[in-house]
C-alpha cells in the first residue's frame, strides 16, 4: 500500500485525487469480494493462502495505494491556522475504522462463517470509501501546469530539514507499529492474566488512544511555530519511551489498558501529523503530493523492514520479547530525535529570514 501510494503524488498534484478515491474504493471492494471465493469451490471449503495474497494482499492492497495520498494531501492545502487540527480530523477515520472493523469483522467470522463475512466488510468499505470519494475536491489552482510534476519530488531531498524529516518518519513507521502487531501474540504468549478480556480488543483499544491522539496534540500543534514537527518529535520519543516499560507490565490488567491507550494516543499523533509536517516544511503546496510521495515511499521500506525484523529478534535471539520491545524504543526514540533536529532547524531558519 505505501510502496504504490507513494507513487501516486504527482498524480494527486495533477488533479487526478477524485478519479483515484474511486478507482481504490473500487479496487479494495473487489479485493474483499475474491478474497471471499477463496476456498468456496474446492472439497475442503477453506480459504487458500495464494488466493488471498493475489485478492486480499494485492489487489486490496493497490486500491489502498490510490486512497493514500488523495486523502491525505489534499485537507492541508485547503488550511494554513488550522491546518493541524484540520488533518487530525480528517485522520480520525483512520482510528474510528481501526476500533470498529476488528469487533465486527470478529463477530461476523463466528456468526457467518469466512465467504459471507468478506462479503458483508466489502459492502461496508464500498459505502465508505464511495462516500468519501464523492467528498474529494482539488483546489483548481494547485493543479496547473501538470507538466511541471514528478513521479518523486526528489529534490526535497536537497533541503536539509526535509531529508531530516524523511530520515525521522522512516525510523519511527519502522518501529512504530511493532506493538500493534505483537501486542495480542505478547498477551497470549506470556501468560498474561486478562481476565476473560480477548487479546483482540487490545488492537481496538490501541485505536481509541490514537482516535484522541489524532484529535487534542492538533489542536495543541497549530499553537507554535513548526508546531506539527515538534508535536510529531515529542510523541514519537514517548513511544519510545513507552516501548521501552512495555514488558515491564507485569500482572496488572489495568496497567496493560493505561499503556495500551496511551501508546495509542502518542503513535496516533505520529502518524496524524505527518501531512502537516510535510506542508509546514513546504513552500510550493502545489508540488505537497509529490514530497509526501517521497515520504511514503520512505514509511514503506520502513514498515517492510521494522516488524520483519522485529519477528527475528524475538524468535532467533535469547532477548525474546524485551529484544523486541527495546528494538521499537530505539527506533522511536532515534526517529523522535531526528524530527526534534528538523523541527529545530525550522524555527531557527524562521527567525533569521523574519
Amino acid at each position: 500500500m505505501l510502496a504504490c501510494g507513494s507513487a501516486t503524488g504527482s498524480y494527486v498534484d495533477r488533479g487526478h485525487a477524485k478519479l483515484m478515491s474511486f478507482g481504490g474504493c473500487a479496487l479494495v471492494t473487489l479485493g474483499l469480494l475474491f478474497t471471499s471465493f477463496s476456498g468456496e469451490f474446492t472439497s475442503a471449503h477453506r480459504p487458500m493462502y495464494y488466493q488471498i495474497l493475489l485478492s486480499q494482499g494485492m489487489l486490496s492492497g493497490l486500491g489502498m495505494s490510490l486512497l493514500l495520498v488523495p486523502s491525505t494531501a489534499i485537507v492541508p492545502t485547503y488550511f494554513v491556522d488550522k491546518r493541524t487540527l484540520a488533518v487530525g480530523l480528517a485522520n480520525t477515520g483512520a482510528s474510528i475504522g481501526g476500533i470498529i472493523y476488528p469487533i465486527i469483522i470478529r463477530r461476523m467470522l463466528a456468526n457467518l462463517g469466512f465467504h459471507w463475512a468478506m462479503r458483508a466488510a466489502a459492502l461496508i468499505v464500498l459505502v465508505t470509501t464511495g462516500f468519501g470519494a464523492l467528498l474529494v475536491r482539488q483546489r483548481e489552482e494547485l493543479t496547473r501546469n501538470p507538466a511541471k510534476r514528478t513521479l518523486y519530488d526528489f529534490s526535497c531531498l536537497k533541503e536539509l530539514q526535509y531529508a531530516l524529516f524523511a530520515a525521522g518518519v522512516f525510523l519511527t513507521f519502522a518501529g512504530i507499529y511493532i506493538p500493534y502487531f505483537y501486542i495480542s501474540s505478547w498477551v497470549r504468549d506470556t501468560g498474561f492474566p486478562v481476565n476473560g478480556l480477548h487479546p483482540y480488543y487490545l488492537l481496538s483499544i490501541l485505536n481509541a488512544g490514537g482516535l484522541v491522539g489524532r484529535i487534542i496534540p492538533s489542536f495543541c500543534a497549530d499553537k507554535f511555530v513548526g508546531g506539527p514537527v515538534l508535536v510529531q518529535a515529542l510523541a514519537a520519543i514517548t513511544c519510545g519511551c513507552l516501548a521501552a516499560g512495555w514488558t515491564l507490565i507485569d500482572s496488572s490488567l489495568a496497567g496493560l489498558i493505561v499503556w495500551t491507550f496511551a501508546y495509542g494516543f502518542f503513535s496516533g499523533s505520529v502518524i496524524s501529523v505527518i501531512p502537516s509536517s510535510a506542508a509546514t516544511l513546504t513552500k510550493n503546496m502545489s508540488s505537497l503530493g509529490g514530497r509526501l510521495g517521497i515520504v511514503f515511499a520512505g514509511n514503506a521500506f520502513a514498515s517492510l523492514i521494522g516488524n520483519p525484523v522485529a519477528g527475528a529478534i524475538l524468535r532467533d535471539t535469547s532477548s525474546g520479547w524485551r529484544g523486541l520491545a527495546s528494538y521499537c524504543a530505539v527506533l522511536n526514540m532515534a526517529g523522535g530525535c531526528l524530527l526534534a533536529i528538523c523541527w529545530t532547524m525550522h524555527v531557527r531558519n524562521l527567525r533569521s529570514t523574519s
